[in-house]
């Protein structure tokens, strides 16, 4: 017989280890059920540039691109503790606020990729998206489109990290945000980590939703604030240049 994997015979295991090949099978696979597809293997730490924020301090003398410094290196913190703090139960939930091209995007992605090299399942999804799932499960019954509904709203509590994308640009009703607090609230009850993303302020959240929406955020999830120039417009003008 010719094995394409010869160290394990194609068993997925040597021994009582899980061999390589199958370890790479699982992060191909995870890759592509993640919710990002090939964006996973075009926006990580390495690339992620932070010559495009200012140098220039601000009133409180910090720059952009430190304060983007600090906040590139909690990140890779969080994926290199994610293991033993998953394990513990003790990794952190996340809520990213920014305005838009501030390099939300690329941080969570860089984060998904890590989590997922890692060995564990992760989830990134719109809210919109994720509302769309549940109002399918919920009333439309007895089609393939609620079973896949059902499959999806399944990983959004069970997988190891969920990355929440967009959250405020749903439309508001108290169902809506009924159903974003309970995926928020079963986590938190679960210690299964979260990372949510928005462009509204702390105060525009607070206004938006509910109070106890706003204090589960506030209680449960560390704050990290994105500031600086639109960096996807940047990169469009003017992609050779950097900071101004």
């Amino acid at each position: 017989l010719r094995y394409e994997c010869p160290k394990c015979q194609d068993t997925g295991y040597v021994g009582l280890k899980m061999c390589d090949c199958m370890r790479r099978a699982l992060i191909k696979e995870a890759y592509e059920t993640s919710g990002l597809g090939a964006v996973l293997t075009e926006q990580s730490f390495a690339n992620f540039d932070l010559t495009y924020y200012s140098d220039h301090p601000d009133t409180n003398g910090i720059s952009a691109r430190d304060r983007m410094a600090k906040i590139l290196a909690e990140a890779q913190a969080y994926v290199r503790n994610f293991d033993a703090d998953f394990r513990n139960r003790t990794a952190k939930n996340l809520l990213f606020i920014g305005k838009t091209g501030l390099g939300k995007t690329h941080i969570s992605t860089a984060v998904a990729g890590g989590v997922i090299n890692a060995g564990y399942d992760v989830v990134y999804d719109t809210v919109q998206n994720i509302l769309h799932n549940f109002e399918v499960q919920t009333f439309v019954k007895n089609s393939d489109a609620a079973s896949r509904a059902a499959e999806n709203t399944e990983r959004y509590i069970s997988c190891s990290l969920l990355i929440i994308d967009d959250l405020g640009m749903e439309i508001s009703s108290s169902y809506i945000t009924a159903t974003i607090y309970n995926v928020i609230d079963t986590r938190i009850t679960l210690k299964k980590p979260t990372i949510i993303s928005t462009n509204l302020s702390m105060q525009e959240l607070e206004k938006r939703y509910n109070e106890r929406f706003t204090s589960r955020i506030i209680g449960f999830y560390d704050r990290l604030i994105f500031r600086g120039k639109d960096i996807r417009m940047k990169k469009k003008l003017n992609p050779q240049n950097k900071q101004n």
